[in-house]
Formats: C-alpha cells, sequence, structure tokens
C-alpha cells in the first residue's frame, strides 16, 4: 500500500468517524449547557448569558459542518440540481456557527473584564441587559460579514466539502476566516483574560461574598479560552501556510498531505463546538451544583409521579368499595 492510499484511507476515516464523535457529545453537552445556563440561578449573571448564545452558535456549527460531512462519507448528497444551494447553505451557517460562539465567547471575556475593573463606569457594562443587546449585535454583524458566501460558493463538492467559485472568493474567505474566527478572536480572548487577571490581583479589595459566582464563572472562561486557542489556532496556521505556497509546484504526494491536514484542522475547530459542558462540569463548581440539581429534580419528579398515581388509583378503589 503506498503511503498516498494510506494518507487518503486515513483522511476518509477522519471525515467519517471524528465527526460523528463531535455530533454525539455536542448535541448532548450544549443541550445540557442551554438549560443549565437558563436556570434562574445562572441566567441573572451576564457571563451566563454569553455561554448560552455561545451554546447556540455551537448547535448550527455541529449540525451544519459536522452532520453534513457524515452523510457526504457514505456519499448521502443531494441532487446536483440543489448543490448550489446545499454549498451555499452548509457553509454559511456552519461559519456563522463556528464564528458567532467564538466572538460570544470574546463577549465572555471581556465582560469578566468589566467586572473585575476598579473604575465603576467600565464594571457598570457588565450587566445582563448589556450582555443581551452585546449578543444580538454580534449575532448580526457575523450575518453580515459571513452572507457573501451566498454568492461565493457554486456548489462543487470535493471529499465532502464545498468549495468557493473563484481564487479571489478563496483568498477573501481564508482572510475572513482568520480574522473572524481562528486568529483574532483567540488573540482578543487571551489578551482580555491576561487583563481581567491583573486586575484581579490588583482589585483585591474589591471582593465580595456575592462574588463568588463570578469567580467561579471567570474560571470556567479561562479554561474555555486555553481550549479554543489550542483548538483554532492550527486552521490559522494551515490558512497562512496555504496563502503563502499557493503558487509553487507540489508533487501529488505533497498536496494529499496538505489536504489531509486541512481537513484535521477544520475537524479540530469543529470539535471545539463540543468541549464547553465537559470542561465546566471539571472546572466549575458553581455548574456542577446547578448539573446535580437538574438531574436530582428529574430523579424526585420521576420518582413521585408514579407514587401519586398510585395513591390516586387507591383512593378510587376506596371509594368504590365505601359506594
Amino acid at each position: 500500500m503506498s503511503s498516498l492510499t494510506t494518507i487518503q484511507i486515513v483522511q476518509g476515516q477522519l471525515v467519517r468517524y471524528m465527526p460523528l464523535f463531535t455530533t454525539i457529545i455536542g448535541t448532548i453537552g450544549n443541550i445540557l449547557n442551554c438549560i443549565i445556563f437558563s436556570r434562574r440561578s445562572l441566567r441573572r449573571n451576564s457571563c451566563s448569558i454569553y455561554f448560552f448564545a455561545s451554546s447556540i452558535g455551537n448547535f448550527f456549527a455541529i449540525y451544519f459542518g459536522c452532520v453534513t460531512r457524515i452523510l457526504g462519507s457514505y456519499s448521502i448528497n443531494p441532487p446536483l440540481t440543489q448543490m448550489a444551494l446545499y454549498c451555499k447553505t452548509k457553509t454559511f451557517l456552519t461559519y456563522i456557527g463556528l464564528a458567532g460562539s467564538a466572538w460570544f465567547i470574546v463577549g465572555a471575556c471581556a465582560d469578566r473584564y468589566a467586572s473585575s475593573a476598579s473604575t465603576v463606569r467600565i464594571r457598570s457594562f457588565s450587566q445582563v441587559k448589556n450582555a443581551r443587546r452585546a449578543v444580538v449585535l454580534i449575532a448580526i454583524l457575523v450575518i453580515l460579514i459571513y452572507f457573501q458566501m451566498n454568492f461565493c460558493f457554486d456548489g462543487n463538492v470535493q471529499s465532502a466539502n464545498c468549495y468557493p467559485a473563484t481564487p479571489f472568493c478563496n483568498t477573501w474567505n481564508d482572510f475572513n476566516l482568520l480574522v473572524t474566527f481562528s486568529l483574532f478572536p483567540p488573540i482578543l480572548m487571551l489578551i482580555l483574560g491576561w487583563m481581567t487577571i491583573r486586575n484581579v490581583r490588583v482589585g483585591q479589595h474589591l471582593r465580595r461574598e456575592s462574588n463568588f459566582k463570578d469567580r467561579q464563572l471567570t474560571a470556567m472562561l479561562f479554561i474555555q479560552v486555553i481550549c479554543t486557542g489550542i483548538l483554532t489556532l492550527p486552521i490559522s496556521v494551515q490558512k497562512i501556510y496555504s496563502e503563502m505556497t499557493l503558487h509553487q509546484s507540489k508533487t501529488v504526494v505533497a498536496q494529499q498531505i496538505e489536504s489531509f491536514f486541512a481537513t484535521f484542522v477544520v475537524l479540530l475547530a469543529l470539535l471545539n463546538t463540543s468541549t464547553s459542558f465537559y470542561l465546566f462540569t471539571l472546572t466549575g463548581k458553581v455548574f456542577r451544583k446547578e448539573l446535580k440539581q437538574l438531574f436530582c429534580t428529574k430523579l424526585r419528579q420521576t420518582a413521585v409521579e408514579p407514587t401519586a398515581t398510585l395513591m390516586k388509583m387507591t383512593n378510587r378503589k376506596s371509594a368504590f368499595q365505601i359506594e
């Protein structure tokens, strides 16, 4: 078996099974994220608004970025007459999901920076109403930025991926991806995270007992930022390398290796959409507490319902006997 064939087989297996893994754990995790961050004790915290919005964005990336790849690996594709619409819709919704989720985390980092600031004016930005406005603004901007994909993708399908219609569209989309998803947002997250840590160290006297939940959410956010950087920055490296070597002559093996690496970094970026729940569970005591209460409440309801039904049946039987 040649090295070229081996690379193709490994790439095919990655495209088939890695998105399946991401879809399963991502669906479970993001559903639980939405339930927990919408609970009364957390939804009144501005940072939770960004986490909730990020989980919604993850759903778009998972179902339009992963599920379509799974179907494509089994050669389940739409008819050729619908391929153009399929590619435009798939890429547009995948990218706005990825970019939206990343920028909501940037918003959460800005919120944590504001909440830890020593200036009252800056701290006032860390409010639920401002978080909701920021979420709506980010969603609108991301949709407008990626709306050009409805014109730049023509429906060619190669390796279960849709490709831009022209070289200009390809270059523009690579640049757009760097700015709005894989490079600029992680850098902003790290900068805002460092500024938040500095604020916390300088302003220890500003802490109050009620800030325990805020500190827990901040710790969860930092772990999410680190994971996002690890899983999304490789796609920046791949895009920059691809543009730098665009006009170089390459062997067939080199082209296949680059194709494998491009597929792998995209799958890593998609994997990032499924990790938040598990990171929050490992690092956030407040999150674990809410999760435990959620399941305990469901278990109590499950146990109470049969008992109540049995009591009703017993009461009816007793009434019948008396009559």
